[in-house]
This record gives structure tokens, sequence and C-alpha cells, in this order.
């Protein structure tokens, strides 16, 4: 046991065999992981994210796509029936892709802070656009009888010869 080699610590978003094992073996997945074939330089990576869809998906690559060092971003989600996203980030520059995600991710959850603060604060200060509630059941009731049309409920039936 003495003679191996110690094992090398990795980042968790360098760890791409996470996605070679099979689902069916009850592994837990890692929330974020690159899949193979990234760039040596990470300035070009596909990020797998497990139980997300397109409502992170569509913001994130919004986000990200801000960003002026950015040559391209998309995402896909492979299948229907897998909980998971695929993220395509390549920078310009040689830059890191993995930076690029952690930015957006902080970014993102700053933005949807300072709505979530805005949102409360609205509710809070009772400043925000009320609507009145119409009855629609009896909007439309109305409209019937007017076009000459029995409405359920009514006493008097009407006669429709």
């Amino acid at each position: 046991m003495a003679d191996e080699a110690p094992q090398q610590s990795t980042s968790k978003l360098d760890n791409a065999g996470t996605l070679l094992q099979s689902v069916s073996t009850s592994m837990i997945h890692e929330k974020v992981s690159i899949l193979p074939g990234h760039e040596p330089d990470y300035s070009a990576c596909t990020f797998c994210l497990w139980q997300e869809d397109h409502t992170l998906g569509n913001a994130l690559r919004w986000i990200i796509m801000k960003d002026p060092d950015v040559e391209f971003c998309g995402y896909t989600a492979p299948h229907p029936s897998e909980p998971k996203i695929h993220l395509r980030i390549q920078m310009y520059d040689g830059l890191s892709a993995v930076d690029c995600l952690r930015k957006a991710l902080s970014n993102l959850r700053d933005l949807f802070n300072t709505i979530d603060k805005s949102y409360k604060n609205s509710l809070r200060n009772d400043n925000y656009i009320k609507e009145n509630d119409i009855d629609v059941r009896a909007a439309v009731d109305e409209t019937l009888r007017q076009r000459g049309f029995p409405v359920e409920g009514d006493d008097e039936a009407m006669d429709l010869s």
C-alpha cells in the first residue's frame, strides 16, 4: 500500500468522468460536471447541470452572452426524460469557461435576489398595480342572456322555439 501514488484532488467542475457511469447504478450525480472533449485550458467546455431544465438554461445562456469575453454560449436538454441540461461555453483569448460559469451563476443569483427584494418591498408598501377581479361566470351569463340564450339557474325558462 505504501507504494501507491497519492490521488490528486480535482475540482468538482473538473470531473468529466462522472457522466460516463450508468444512471442505473443509483449513483448520486454532481450538480455540475464537465463533459469530455473540453479544451485543455478550459476555454471551451460543455457542462452538464443535473436536475435543471430550460428555466435555468435559458437564463444562464442570456446572462453569459452579455459577457463580451464569451464567443459562444448555448444549451440543450438532451432528452425530455433526462433531468439535465448541457451548457456549452466558448471564450475568447483562452479565458476560462469555468470562471465564466461561476461568474454567471453569481450574477444570476444577485439578479434574482434584487428582483425578490423589490417584489417583497412592493408587497410590503402596497405599491403594485391592482386589478379589479371580475366574476367571469357572471359576465358570460349576462352576455348569453343579452344574446337570447338560456342560462342555468334562471327562474324563467326561455322559449327557444
